[in-house]
């Protein structure tokens, strides 16, 4: 007859998975259930994070306190070469893998991010905070590690230091004991963080980034296999062995996304497993003496699952179009690496910004955090493990090298790693076909301001322009560039829209007018402004002096900022001019003739040779920015001069091109109305209703609506959610 509960496995590392399978199990079948665990597992996590920092300060102090001199030398020797091996391990995934995505087809719209500044990560304040109290309460992990394990080495110079040890011991001893305590509650933990996270599930975001996950899928078993290997070929360890020190360590880590509160739970995995393991009875203490004093110190620096986890860096290059080769990939881990123990969100910030990508791919971490984490956590855990054999044995004398196995293991490695990126880049490149959308969102669009379509003139005749004559014949005449996207173009469905169309239009519904429309060239409309044709010209015009003399200008109703627009083949070639100057000069299409002064010029040349004095730069005049888009213009120049606002609209339009804000927010312009006529009337009710709507909010709605078409009111971090297709 079987008692109660003689079903319960006895050991930990079961208990842990046979509650994970639980409550993946719970989650999925009864969600409304599991969710009433959800204050059972946040209690856990609060009560695990109050245990595990004292209980690593007294494990670092005592271990690093207890060490003698050439051991810890030792120590930090062979622990300097293991985590070297596990960037170099990492980095290389980092590096290879993207090179398996295959090419996709994209161009994003305008974002406020293109204009931020990189930030880098102040490691010293990571560190050396002011208060190390405060990086107590902040679970800033890096202080606190660094700060004990020097209290740690100073102990060893002291005479009186067994006296002190003594006493750490004893509290050593009991933050142990309430470890301990806390390790009976871990797979009840695991149950309730498993259930709720699988019952909150939401299986559309593995879809929206799917080929990020098969990255990191392919990424987390390559790994696991390199270092099941290293540890099999060179320490005294079997797999069960292997097996039995990660399956609790593992249940927690990836039922919690959190190693934090795991690490307890490895060192005693760790000691029960070597102090147990055969033949190494006599090094037992050797071997398990400084296992907290590792972990501790390998999880305050850069691990391996932060390292492997900046493979998003490369993914999101090739998310929008602008996949990163594999030395610029290489040169990006060099900072992002340091740079890694702020977080994943801060060093991803940091890099998408030095690479020039769009800030608001933050969004992918955000929207998929549960499995991103997860993934960086598994992998910080299995690199640990690494670090605490090898170190551990290495330290005991123990280690022992099987060159076969070392042979076996790289060749399956690049086995795998080759078959299933091949297999993920058929699979994505079938998946993602036909998938780019935003030319027919932009073309889709309808105007924000509702009504029949306005009239469009062909042929306009000479007539009085004041205010008074265009409230007679009950018509404002507006002029609108026919390259004037997305201020004033024709959707998919031939309508003419944009900005400046709703703009005029709200200015027509003011006067009590209709409108119309004629669509021309700028220098055509100017022509015809001067004419007495037109009433007004729109359509992405800037302010220029030049213009000023000639027409009346309105007050500016929208800033912008200059930026190009370049053909993919030779966004290398402007992002590299201050360190491989051309030898000839770059031409620069521009549109607008009197956008084009010697002051520009100068500037411009400054910018993109970064104040090296050596880009000779060509302004050149074009009828039309749709002559840059065509197969003379993409050769004959090497980038188009239009505004950042602007210019995002037809790089979508256009995805073989990219929109690059070389000069940030340092060259910048008004926009404006030109207005006909000498009617002071008119010019001030154009200046004023302009005044009125910017005050109103009808600029900004406007704004969303035509080129922030990503904007979304519910935002984190300033990061605007963009729906784009599933990759």
């Amino acid at each position: 007859m079987l008692r109660p509960f003689s079903l319960w496995p006895r050991q930990l590392g079961n208990q842990c998975l046979l509650m994970l399978v639980g409550g993946v199990l719970v989650g999925l079948l009864a969600p409304t259930a599991a969710l009433a665990l959800r204050p059972l597992g946040l209690a856990f996590l609060q009560a695990s994070q109050i245990v595990v920092m004292p209980f690593l300060i007294c494990e670092l102090i005592v271990g690093f306190g207890g060490l003698g001199r050439g051991s810890l030398g030792n120590l930090l020797r062979s622990g300097v070469l293991v985590l070297l091996l596990t960037w170099l391990l990492g980095g290389l995934l980092v590096v290879v893998l993207p090179q398996f995505l295959p090419p996709l087809t994209y161009s994003g719209f305008f974002h406020a991010g293109l204009f931020l500044q990189p930030q880098g990560t102040d490691l010293l304040r990571t560190y050396l905070p002011d208060n190390i109290f405060g990086a107590l309460a902040t679970d800033n992990f890096p202080a606190v590690v660094l700060f004990s394990a020097v209290l740690g080495i100073l102990l060893q110079g002291l005479e009186a230091r067994q006296e002190l040890l003594r006493v750490l011991e004893v509290a050593r001893q009991l933050f142990g004991r309430l470890n301990s305590l806390m390790a009976r509650a871990v797979p009840y933990g695991i149950f309730a963080l498993s259930a709720v996270t699988f019952a909150t599930l939401d299986f559309t975001q593995l879809v929206k980034i799917q080929a990020f996950l098969l990255l990191c899928l392919i990424s987390l078993v390559v790994l696991s296999v390199v270092l099941t290997g290293l540890v099999l070929a060179l320490t005294p360890l079997s797999a069960a062995g292997i097996w039995r020190i990660v399956r609790g360590p593992l249940a927690l880590t990836a039922s919690s996304g959190n190693l934090l509160i795991a690490l307890p739970l490895l060192v005693q995995s760790l000691r029960q497993e070597l102090s147990g393991l055969p033949g190494q009875a006599d090094r037992a203490d050797d071997l398990v003496a400084e296992l907290a004093p590792l972990i501790s110190l390998g999880y305050s620096l850069p691990t391996l699952g932060q390292v492997a986890t900046l493979i998003f860096l490369p993914f999101a290059a090739w998310y929008v179009d602008r996949p990163m080769g594999m030395g610029t990939t290489a040169r990006m881990l060099l900072t992002a690496i340091p740079a890694s123990v702020a977080g994943v969100k801060s060093v991803v910030r940091q890099e998408l910004q030095r690479q020039e990508l769009p800030l608001q791919l933050l969004k992918l971490i955000y929207l998929n955090g549960d499995w991103l984490y997860r993934f960086e956590k598994v992998l910080s855990l299995e690199g640990l493990v690494l670090l605490a054999l090898l170190v551990s044995f290495a330290s005991a004398r123990s280690l022992r090298l099987r060159p076969l196995r070392l042979l076996l293991t790289a060749v399956l490695a690049i086995a795998l790693a080759a078959a299933l990126g091949a297999a993920a880049k058929a699979t994505l490149a079938t998946t993602l076909q036909g998938t780019y959308t935003n030319d027919r969102r932009l073309l889709a669009l309808q105007p924000l301001l509702p009504g029949p379509a306005p009239v469009v003139l062909l042929n306009p005749s000479p007539e009085p322009v004041t205010l008074q004559a265009i409230r007679q014949r009950r018509v404002l005449r507006a002029g609108v560039r026919s390259d004037g996207l997305p201020w004033a173009y024709r959707n998919a469905s031939g309508r003419p829209v944009g900005f400046d169309i709703d703009l005029a239009e709200g200015l027509a519904r003011s006067l009590g007018v209709r409108l119309q429309l004629v669509e021309q060239p700028l220098a055509e409309l100017e022509r015809l402004l001067d004419r007495g044709a037109i009433d007004l010209a729109l359509g992405g015009i800037q302010s220029s002096p030049q213009r000023a003399i000639r027409h009346h200008i309105s007050m500016g109703y929208e800033s912008v900022h200059l930026a190009l627009v370049v053909p993919d083949g030779k966004v290398g070639l402007i992002q590299n001019l201050a360190s491989t100057p051309l030898a000839r000069p770059l031409r620069i299409a521009v549109a607008d003739p009197q956008l084009i002064t010697p002051s520009l010029t100068d500037r411009m040349a400054t910018e993109l040779g970064a104040g090296t004095g050596r880009l000779r730069l060509q302004l050149v005049p074009i009828a039309s920015k749709r002559m840059f888009f065509t197969a003379t213009g993409q050769r004959g120049f090497d980038a188009l001069l239009t505004t950042a606002e602007g210019g995002s609209a037809w790089a979508v339009l256009h995805p073989r091109t990219t929109l690059l804000a070389s000069f940030g927010d340092r060259l910048t312009s008004e926009l404006v109305l030109l207005v006909g006529g000498d009617d002071p009337a008119l010019h001030a009710y154009v200046d004023a209703w302009i005044a009125q709507e910017q005050g109103r909010g009808l600029m900004g709605s406007l704004f969303e609506h035509w080129i922030d078409l990503d904007a979304d009111p519910n935002r984190r971090d300033g990061v605007r959610n963009r729906p784009e297709p599933s990759l």
